[in-house]
Parts: structure tokens; C-alpha cells; sequence
């Protein structure tokens, strides 16, 4: 199930950073210059899958290591 989960997570950060990327150079077009601010796209990205597989991991450790 978590591999399905990180598919369409993938999926869709990669439809919305080529969104992104389409809407600057259309802005960028008509001159109006768009500023990077915060984090990058891909940082966050990492964060996320790293806190996801992370609370997998514990999830495992805690439920599935010792039967009931």
C-alpha cells in the first residue's frame, strides 16, 4: 500500500512542478520577473518521503516485531 501511496506522491509532485515551471516561463514572458522563495520543490519533497518511510519504519518496528 505505501508503495502506491509514494507512486501517485511522485506522480503528481512531478505534474505540479512542470505546472510550476510552464506558469513562470508564461509570466516570465510577459515580464514579470517571479522570485524563488522558501524551500525548493525537491527539498520538500524529500522531507516528506523521509518522515513517510520513517513512521513506516516505527510502525513496523512497533506492531509488527512483537505478536499479540
Amino acid at each position: 500500500m505505501l508503495k502506491y501511496l509514494t507512486l501517485i506522491a511522485v506522480v503528481y509532485f512531478f505534474y505540479w512542478l512542470i505546472k510550476q515551471k510552464i506558469r513562470n516561463r508564461k509570466l516570465e514572458a510577459q515580464g514579470i520577473v517571479v522570485e524563488q522563495k522558501g524551500m525548493r520543490p525537491i527539498t520538500l519533497m524529500s522531507i516528506v518521503m523521509v518522515v513517510m518511510y520513517g513512521g513506516y519504519m516505527i510502525y513496523f518496528l512497533i506492531f509488527e516485531t512483537h505478536p499479540s
